[in-house]
């Protein structure tokens, strides 16, 4: 899958359950690790969490296999808003 086809597939998982501060970076020149980070925040943990689980749910059903996703686990805290 290419960068801007996976970048939206993010963005449409996010949007789809309301995330807020909605964020692209396009990191490309930083680090050999990736081209784009997506950052996002929810209402609460459980909402970060609602959000962590749509893009690695909408990722697998594209024949993805993602390798980690910050925010799933305890909705890690640098996520939340509010």
């Amino acid at each position: 899958m290419q960068t801007d086809s996976l970048k939206s597939l993010v963005v449409e998982a996010l949007e789809e359950l309301k995330a807020r501060d909605l964020v692209e970076l396009d990191v490309a020149a930083l680090t050999s690790v990736t081209d784009v980070m997506v950052v996002a925040s929810g209402t609460s943990s459980r909402h970060v969490s609602a959000l962590a689980g749509n893009v690695v749910e909408k990722a697998k059903e594209a024949g993805l296999r993602p390798l980690g996703a910050k925010g799933s686990r305890a909705a890690m805290g640098a996520g939340r808003s509010g």
